[in-house]
């Protein structure tokens, strides 16, 4: 067996501070937004680039995007570190805030793939023009937190002096508005991680890490007014790191969701990922005609505040069709379903929207000497056919009141029924107004009338169907009705899609020392002596504190 730990750490931060920002670089590359740094989960991927002894041929990089502007980065600078770490000309980021706020500590995440980060820095706090704190500091290591505790500050500079390596671009994946308390293997009781992944994307599956955690002091006591527990908050970050033979690797970053208190020592806590984060907000939707998926994408992230990576297969797409409102998880699954991606968010923190797995690129094997006993197989029931509704909005041609009710003084968001294009408004001015809402200011209470066109949705089923039924089967067929991005450009693909995945009958649990197996790739399975077959990893629950212990789901055929 392997010999493993693990490390989970959780940031004690201001979770308002980040979205209230705005940035601006004095050293960038292009495809650099800088506004990365107001999302959560920002985790670059492992990407080759020619800075000094960086890239190894090992296998473990990935060759760089050739849409990197389809990726959260956070910020890389422009120029590279000289040889003795040095900058020609420091890099300064400028962040300002809309509102007031105070801080125990800041905290950077630099580059995690070769523990590169800068290792000398300024951070000067302001309130207005008024100098609040002047600090230098020193970090040594690629996640860094810095105790400082700084009151009603409005604007933050940041001046970067050098790296830790030569020849390495500044690259800050995130910036942490608080400190950091991180617990070890040996205050780690239990702990279980949960990943899943939906490959047709009826679903955006939520991953999970809960654990209990067992401290000598007196932190996790309710009555304890100075413990942590009486700081902790709802979407507070946590980030979760393994060991196995000494080689070190993030297993996710996830956001506290519940938690209570067993005792003054052992606290337990349940958390979430981006995606079980994004199915409590909401996102307007509207009506689309060819709109590229990078850019909805990018409005469904950026609203709902969280980094990601759109694989390169989608640069060119476009979708037509209605999005309502509804929670951003939702909405990001109905641009997955329509173009033939999944989601993930493992080992990092990022949506990933992946391309369908390349069944022909195996990634792991997984041999009988690997596998414990207790391990199945089942057959999935037969699914003969899909149908699926393809759908095509058109403006309608009568005048209808959408909306008709008393309001209160002041502004309002009007939420329509269906989809609607606004004509008029009595009782009040209009503000804004979309496909599925408006925004009205009263000046008086009293009734307010909407009257607009309403779109019509013209519907047709498109089904993908076996030719013949095997001997002693029904139909059994999956309906697809309500992905309302599905129009006749893409119906047939996406029933052809869901029909064959479906066709992947053998389903097997089985369990296993986790190594570098992740949802979504293809795995071979020896099922008997010599006898490997594919299968597609959808499930994995791992046992941070069982040896890395993994029971997984996997189909195949």
């Amino acid at each position: 067996m392997p010999k493993t730990s693990a490390t989970i750490s959780f940031g004690l931060i201001d979770i308002t501070a980040k979205p209230d920002t705005t940035v601006t670089a004095s050293d960038k590359q292009s495809f650099i937004d800088v506004q990365d740094l107001t999302l959560e989960g920002v985790y670059a991927p492992k990407s080759a680039t020619l800075e000094t002894d960086y890239w190894k041929l090992d296998g473990s990089f990935e060759t760089f995007s050739d849409s990197p502007e389809d990726i959260s980065w956070g910020i890389w600078s422009n120029s590279m570190s000289k040889s003795d770490g040095s900058f020609d000309i420091s890099p300064v980021l400028t962040i300002i805030f809309e509102s007031n706020h105070s801080v125990m500590g800041i905290g950077f995440e630099f580059n995690p793939h070769d523990n590169s980060y800068c290792n000398s820095l300024n951070a000067k706090f302001y309130n207005n023009d008024t100098l609040l704190s002047d600090d230098n500091i020193s970090p040594d290591n690629w996640r860094y937190t810095y105790e400082n505790k700084v009151e009603n500050f409005n604007k933050l500079v940041l001046t970067f002096y050098s790296m830790n390596k030569a020849g390495r671009y500044l690259k800050l994946q995130s910036i942490i508005y608080g400190l950091t308390k991180q617990f070890e293997n040996d205050m780690i009781t239990e702990a279980t991680l949960l990943e899943e992944a939906d490959i047709t994307s009826s679903e955006l599956s939520i991953n999970t890490l809960d654990f209990r955690i067992f401290s000598v002091d007196d932190d996790f006591n309710i009555f304890n007014p100075q413990g942590i527990y009486n700081v902790l908050q709802k979407r507070q970050q946590i980030n979760a790191e393994g060991e196995i033979d000494g080689v070190k690797k993030s297993l996710g970053t996830f956001f506290l969701d519940e938690w209570k208190s067993e005792g003054n020592k052992i606290m337990s806590m349940n958390t979430i990922d981006s995606i079980g984060i994004m199915d409590g907000t909401y996102f307007r939707g509207g009506m689309y005609t060819d709109k590229p998926v990078r850019e909805l994408i990018e409005e469904i992230m950026n609203d709902a505040g969280f980094g990601y990576r759109l694989a390169a297969d989608f640069a060119e797409t476009t979708v037509t069709g209605w999005l309502p409102r509804c929670t951003h998880r939702e909405a990001l699954q109905q641009v997955a379903i329509a173009i033939g991606a999944y989601v993930n968010t493992t080992r990092g923190g990022t949506v990933k929207i992946e391309a369908q797995p390349d069944e022909s690129i195996v990634y792991r094997n997984i041999g009988r000497s690997r596998k414990f006993a207790g391990s199945t197989a089942t057959l999935k029931p037969y699914i003969t056919g899909v149908n699926v509704t393809e759908h095509s909005y058109t403006l309608g041609t009568t005048l209808n009141e959408i909306y008709n009710s008393e309001l209160p003084e002041g502004r309002n968001e009007i939420l329509f029924s269906g989809p609607s294009k606004v004509n008029s408004v009595t009782g009040a001015t209009l503000v804004e107004s979309g496909v599925n809402y408006c925004i009205v200011d009263v000046s008086e209470k009293g009734k307010v009338i909407v009257k607009g066109y309403i779109y019509n949705d013209n519907t047709k089923v498109i089904s993908c169907k076996m030719g013949e039924l095997p001997a002693g089967e029904k139909e059994n067929e999956l309906e697809v009705t309500d992905a309302t991005l599905i129009s006749s450009s893409n119906v047939k693909e996406v029933a052809s899609r869901i029909f064959l995945y479906n066709q992947k009958r053998i389903k097997q649990n089985i369990s296993f020392v986790l190594a570098d197996e992740s949802v979504g790739e293809t795995v071979e399975i020896e099922t008997s002596e010599g006898v490997y077959r594919k299968a597609i990893i959808e499930s994995l629950s791992t046992s941070l504190t069982g040896g890395f212990v993994t029971k997984a789901v996997v189909i195949g055929e």
